[in-house]
Parts: C-alpha cells; sequence; structure tokens
C-alpha cells in the first residue's frame, strides 16, 4: 500500500511508512491494488460474456442441424415412402393387366368340364346327297367359351358313311357345338352316333345316338 503523505509504496502488512514513519491504516487501498482489482473485475465480466455468447451460438448451431438433418431428413423419408407407394401401386397394376388378359381368355376358351352333357341338338342337310351334313349339338349355356372334342359316326342301313374324325371345337355362347361332316355322303344317313370327349380328346364326357330320317331337311332330337 501507498503512504498517505509521502505517497511511497509500502507492504499491506506494513504498520508506519517506512520513508517518513506516518502511521498506515490497514483500510487504505493501494492504487495499483485498485486498479489491478477492476482489471481484473473487467476480465472476468469479459470472458464470462464470451462464454455466454459461445453458448448461444452453440444452442443456435445445435437446433439448426437438428432441424435440418431431423426434420429434413423425414420429410426426405416422407417423400420417399410415398414415392414407393406409388411405384409399388404401378407395379401391381402391371402385374395384374396380364392377369386380366390371361382371364379374358380363359374365359373366350375355357377347358370342358366332366359335368358337360349332351342336352339335345339337331341334323341338317340342304337338300342334295352331296351336300354335308350339319350337326347342332346343345350342352348349355353355362359352358360356353370351353374346349370340346367331338366324334359323329354316319351311317344308312348299318353302313358307315364315314370314318368318325376327332374333330376339336368350342361351345359357343348359346352353349351349341357346331361342327359339320367331313365330307358328302351318297346317301341321307338314318342313324348318327355322337361322343363328346374333353379338350383334350381322353375323357370321354357323354354320348348319345339319334335315328334320323333319311331325307333332306332339319331333323331336331
Amino acid at each position: 500500500m501507498r503512504c498517505p503523505k509521502c505517497d511511497s509504496e509500502n507492504n499491506d502488512s506494513a504498520k508506519f511508512c517506512k520513508k517518513c514513519g506516518t502511521p498506515l491504516n490497514k483500510k487504505t487501498i493501494s492504487h495499483d491494488s485498485m486498479i489491478n482489482s477492476m482489471n481484473g473485475n473487467s476480465n472476468n465480466n469479459t470472458t464470462k460474456y464470451i462464454i455466454i455468447a459461445l453458448i448461444i451460438i452453440a444452442i443456435v448451431l445445435a437446433g439448426t442441424f437438428v432441424y435440418i438433418y431431423g426434420f429434413g431428413a423425414n420429410k426426405t423419408n416422407d417423400s420417399q415412402i410415398q414415392q414407393q407407394a406409388a411405384d409399388n401401386t404401378k407395379n401391381v397394376s402391371q402385374s395384374d393387366e396380364p392377369t386380366q388378359a390371361q382371364n379374358s381368355q380363359q374365359s373366350q376358351s375355357k377347358p370342358s368340364t366332366s359335368s358337360m352333357s349332351i342336352l339335345g341338338g339337331s341334323f341338317s342337310t340342304d337338300g342334295g346327297l352331296e351336300d354335308l351334313t350339319y350337326a347342332s349339338i346343345y350342352v348349355g349355356p353355362e359352358h360356353a367359351g370351353e374346349k370340346v372334342t367331338i366324334q359323329i359316326f354316319y351311317s344308312r342301313d348299318g353302313s358307315s358313311l364315314n370314318n368318325g374324325n376327332m374333330v376339336p371345337k368350342t361351345v359357343n355362347s348359346k352353349g351349341y357345338i357346331e361342327v359339320s361332316s367331313a365330307d358328302a355322303y351318297k346317301y341321307f344317313p338314318d342313324y348318327a352316333k355322337i361322343n363328346l370327349y374333353d379338350g383334350s380328346g381322353a375323357k370321354l364326357l357323354d354320348t348319345k345316338s339319334v335315328s334320323l330320317s333319311p331325307q333332306s331337311g332339319t331333323q331336331t332330337f
């Protein structure tokens, strides 16, 4: 501390001035001590302000990082999920198209069922002995589009008029199977035997014998 009389510098613990002997007041604070104390307080306050500023900056940066890489990533993920859902829907739609086409094709030419049977029909010729004989065989509209194989044997007075070829056919929308003879006959048939097979021709579904009048025109059975 400094002497209030001669302004000499003394130790803080001194009771009298070493130069002039003036009693020293212990509460007297030296000028340099005051300046150092003020400088120290100022430095401490500046350090505090710097630390507080750094903390605020760190909080702002952390919030910005969380927003960009948190909410931004979530938005990106949502967009990706929506796009993936749209792609899946498109793929499903595209995969259904061939199935629908196949179903349409199958409905047009379905395999024959074991429950199919000959319910009726007709035979006809155009009037001349050299005309083809036509058969219209009814199996029911529920079998429309189904594949079958037809075999018809024609005869007259017990003599065969044809070889009974196996003919693949499709049941029309009204439930009929239309088939004509392969060749014209010299005689009108008086007997016909119908064999109905499945589409492969391996399984016999039904058979029917029909007696005919040996004349031209249409005859039902």
